[in-house]
């Protein structure tokens, strides 16, 4: 599950260990992302096709996302029914869903005033109580899947503190805290394919 404004282009790097190691892999691209069709979506639009997938390919065994697909698949298996599968792997995990702003903020070079529209209209359009919900750190206590995390030190995208925080609440977690591999390096890093399917195998 890639993460916003990405591509199942940037998983890519999990094809061949995943099918060496004998799983079978799917993988595939968001709505107004990559290859598929739309100018515009939303988490809570983004979250159904996850069923349509499981429908179409059957139940995982395991579930790889990054960054802001980490806060799709909580909110799939906590307020989706989403069937659960048995291992979960979360990279630079994106913790609460409306805390990238000030980082927008920051890169658009935004007033504040504008940012409040900006958020009141958010609030408007998807209501304040559901999005307020959708939070990674309040969600993934209620998911009971073994779960293995990696973050960069360094992370100039999703901080590293998104995923502390949710590992401090998650004790079905392990953070694995990397170093030089920034936001997307470790879905690309051999090391990090071998722990990861270390972890799937281990059903201890």
């Amino acid at each position: 599950m890639h993460g916003w404004g990405g591509a199942r282009a940037q998983m890519t790097g999990f094809v061949d260990p995943l099918l060496f190691a004998g799983y079978r892999v799917v993988a595939y691209d968001q709505p107004a992302h990559g290859d598929s069709t739309g100018k515009m979506t939303n988490l809570l639009e983004i979250a159904p096709t996850m069923d349509l997938v499981t429908k179409q390919e059957g139940k995982f065994e395991a579930i790889i996302a990054h960054s802001f697909g980490t806060l799709i698949t909580s909110y799939a298996l906590v307020n989706r029914n989403f069937p659960p599968p048995a291992r979960l792997v979360y990279f630079g995990a994106f913790n609460q869903l409306l805390e990238s702003l000030p980082r927008f903020q920051i890169i658009a070079g935004l007033s504040d005033e504008i940012m409040d529209g900006l958020r009141a209209l958010i609030y408007e359009n998807f209501g304040k109580e559901v999005l307020d919900a959708i939070v990674n750190e309040k969600l993934t206590p209620q998911i009971h899947i073994p779960a293995l995390m990696f973050h960069d030190v360094a992370d100039n995208v999703t901080p590293i503190e998104d995923s502390r925080s949710i590992s401090q609440v998650w004790k079905h977690a392990q953070l694995i805290e990397t170093e030089g591999l920034g936001h997307r390096g470790a879905l690309q890093s051999k090391s990090i394919h071998e722990q990861v399917i270390k972890f799937l195998k281990d059903k201890d």
